[in-house]
């Protein structure tokens, strides 16, 4: 039976808005429930939970991996696959969603159409999650990425994390260390639903919160069910901690039940290993010699003697008298030329080595020069989950990670067959994992089993270990899979309504973009200069429909002008603009609200509640940056099509604006110290920004911004439950580092096998993950 206790815990948590915050003096009181022999971790808030529910899941676009490496070239095989009607949706799944709960919700009550058994509950075979780690008080490490546009010449920008991931993390995790364990407990709960009984989970953290955690699985998979604590050495040496620097990484490894799936992974052994213990050697390779006997005393067979052979004292034969002759006639038993007992030639080529332990300090993380790298700052090697995956999950099993960054766990599963799910609330994490799966397609792939071999050094006698040269076996071959949208505007329920009434929020966010809120209409929230303004959600994507309502809504006005602020767009492209224009007369500029603009206006808020009397002054204005503008031309020559990517329209002055530093003003009242540091900072960012402005006046610059493009040819055949268009790339080209052989296309052809009227779509997405789709009607005739 259950004894119940009563921890009081002080209230030392940032208190939500809504709940009445008790004096210092007063201490709430939290009650738990604990079993004998099964400690808890507690927490002020753990008795909390969020409420997730499931959502429509919207397919928008099937990849189909491969790409282009001719200009214009033919593409053998695309006529007849992309004339199909799609019957299968691929089962390996990249969802795209700004709250993992609700897609896990989602997933766990997904069935089969036909047998309507769950899809995924109970049959998932191994779990990888690499949840962001705490690294201050409010849990947000500095995510933005460098992102290198003109190598040559030494150009960069600088990406912010989107405002999708900061509300799904910053203003989740704002009790701290509290939040962090209630944001864990509600996933892990739900992820344990998804294990098959063989099946297990990984969970990777640092030192901040690895044994809290641990705690918290134990009660969660039970204590009897930990598997490992596995000890990750990320890092040769490193400075800054006080005390004892930290260089490893925890992952927590439990099963469902008692009898997990592992395969056992063997690593080759040490050089030294090897030199100290396989000292012998003949024509069959490096051996040494052990015992053919064991301890203890035995009356039967094994305590007799052979070939006239007895036991030590103490001992006994360790295999019966048939065994030891089949060792001999395979020449493995070598006979004492004086009275010692025979031993037993083991080879070095016969034992693959031992088997991996808890600490795993061969394999090296993702450092600036590895040729996998990607600029994410959290990207895992993809050796790491090759290990995991390889030793816990079957073979065609089922891997899922619903945090899953740059996709390591989707290329590491891809690579070694298993199925996969992968899940991430970041725009930017899905775009990078579609791009290395696609990138992945045709890449050699290497042996199952890595051999080696041993060389001695004839002059100073060191053991050199060598991986022998294997036979290829082929390209990997990467199946289809799905991008998609789960729930992705179901959160922030806060920021709803911003069209229904007015809100604190929307008319600072007015004011911070240097405009005036104004009391126009539900579609026209402020002025700047002889623009209106538009500010959208933060949890919903403008679409296109609504730009044309919105551009409605200012042409029944005398301002012909519309700037429209969001965290998210459909992407307009050059021609939708245009023909917006022609019919309304209305000019239509959209811009992205940064992430910086979101911590301003919040900190308004907090003054003015403070306040409310005194005016508040922005520190600074951040950029709000316009996404591209897509130009597509599309000719026909017979049945061939020709697509260019003409253009992208890129909008400086907001490029510009986005790569501005918030720089500290110089005024009268700085000290020295402060003055001279302020004015280098200047000076640092009007050198960079003259560089920039030249960059962006070359010709072709806007080709920099283009990270990826994918073409579907007959755009519309395929549609989704939701009857909306599937997009089906057929072909792609993108960016790779330091691969000339490879580099971005902006030109593509194909040959359509019958006549008729076709809708061409490119979908295209620039180097910060932000994408959209252009489309243009071709008809063929002959």
């Amino acid at each position: 039976m259950a004894t119940k206790r009563t921890t009081a815990v002080p209230d030392e948590a940032p208190t939500p808005t809504n709940v009445s915050r008790p004096s210092p003096s007063e201490e709430l009181e939290l009650r738990v429930d604990v079993e004998p022999r099964k400690p808890r971790v507690v927490w002020q808030g753990m008795d909390r939970s969020q409420v997730a529910t499931s959502v429509p899941t919207q397919v928008v676009e099937i990849v189909r991996p491969g790409r282009a490496i001719e200009r214009v070239g033919d593409l053998t095989g695309l006529s007849a696959r992309a004339a199909a009607v799609e019957e299968d949706i691929p089962e390996n799944r990249l969802i795209w969603t700004n709250d993992n709960l609700v897609a896990l919700e989602t997933l766990l009550d997904e069935r089969e159409p036909k047998t309507k058994d769950y899809r995924y509950r109970g049959k998932v075979d191994l779990i990888y999650i690499d949840p962001p780690f705490m690294v201050n008080n409010d849990f947000l490490a500095d995510n933005a990425i460098d992102i290198p546009l003109d190598e040559d010449a030494g150009v960069q920008a600088r990406k912010e994390p989107s405002l999708v991931e900061i509300l799904a993390y910053k203003d989740t995790w704002r009790q701290g260390l509290d939040s962090f364990l209630l944001m864990m407990r509600e996933r892990l709960i739900l992820l344990k639903k998804f294990l098959a009984p063989t099946g297990s989970i990984y969970v990777h953290l640092d030192w901040h919160a690895a044994h809290y955690i641990k705690v918290l699985m134990d009660e969660l998979f039970g204590y009897e069910n930990f598997l490992a604590e596995i000890a990750w050495k990320r890092a040769n040496a490193r400075a800054g901690s006080q005390g004892v620097n930290h260089i490893h990484d925890t992952i927590l490894a439990y099963g469902a039940s008692s009898r997990p799936f592992h395969s056992p992974i063997r690593l080759p052994h040490d050089p030294d290993y090897v030199r100290s213990h396989y000292r012998q050697s003949d024509e069959r390779g490096r051996y040494r010699l052990v015992p053919l006997n064991a301890p203890g005393l035995s009356s039967g067979a094994t305590g007799q003697p052979w070939r006239g052979y007895m036991p030590p004292k103490g001992r006994h034969w360790s295999h019966v008298p048939e065994q030891l002759e089949e060792f001999v006639a395979a020449g493995l038993v070598q006979f004492p030329t004086t009275g010692k007992n025979p031993e037993l030639k083991q080879y070095l080529n016969d034992y693959e080595g031992i088997e991996i332990q808890s600490i795993w300090v061969d394999i090296p993380p993702v450092n600036p020069q590895a040729a996998e790298r990607l600029g994410f700052p959290t990207q895992k090697p993809v050796a790491l989950l090759d290990r995991i995956i390889s030793m816990s999950c079957p073979p065609d099993g089922i891997v899922l990670d619903c945090f899953l960054g740059s996709g390591t766990t989707a290329e590491a599963a891809e690579r070694l067959g298993r199925r996969w799910i992968g899940i991430d609330n970041g725009k930017y994490g899905i775009h990078l994992t579609r791009k290395r799966l696609i990138q992945l397609q045709g890449q050699p792939r290497p042996a199952d089993k890595r051999v080696y071999d041993y060389v001695e050094c004839r002059d100073c006698k060191n053991i050199e270990r060598k991986e022998k040269p294997q036979r290829k076996v082929g390209p990997f071959n990467v199946r289809p899979f799905t991008v998609e949208n789960m729930g992705v505007y179901q959160r922030a329920a806060e920021w709803q309504g911003f069209q229904q009434h007015r809100s604190a929020y929307r008319d600072e966010m007015i004011k911070v973009f240097g405009g005036e809120p104004v009391e126009q209409s539900m579609l026209l929230h402020g002025k700047k200069g002889n623009s209106w303004i538009h500010i959208g959600p933060l949890d919903a994507s403008v679409s296109s429909g609504q730009v044309w309502q919105i551009a409605r809504e200012a042409q029944a006005t005398s301002i012909k002008a519309v700037t429209i602020l969001s965290a998210d767009f459909d992407t307009l492209s050059f021609s939708d603009k245009d023909e917006i224009r022609r019919r309304t007369g209305v000019t239509i500029m959209i811009r992205v609200i940064p992430a910086s603009a979101i911590d301003e206006v919040k900190r308004r808020l907090d003054l003015l509640r403070a306040n409310p009397d005194v005016p508040v002054e922005s520190m600074a204005i951040p950029a709000f940056y316009a996404p591209l503008s897509i130009v597509l031309g599309a000719e026909v020559d017979g049945r061939n099509a020709h697509v260019k990517l003409q253009k992208c329209e890129v909008d400086i002055d907001s490029f510009i604006a986005s790569q501005k530093p918030l720089l500290k003003p110089i005024t009268e009242g700085m000290s020295e110290t402060a003055r001279k540091k302020a004015k280098a900072e200047l000076e640092k960012w009007q050198k960079r920004e003259k560089e920039l402005l030249d960059w962006l006046k070359k010709a072709k610059s806007w080709q920099a911004f283009i990270d990826f493009w994918a073409i579907d040819w007959n755009y519309g055949r395929v549609v989704g439950e939701d009857g909306k268009p599937i997009f089906v790339t057929e072909w792609q080209s993108f960016r790779t580092r330091g691969d000339e052989e490879q580099q971005l296309l902006f030109g593509a052809k194909f040959s359509y096998p019958a006549p008729g009227k076709y809708r061409i779509a490119a979908r295209v997405t620039d180097v910060f993950g932000n994408d959209g789709i252009a489309t243009a009607e071709v008809e063929v005739k002959r």
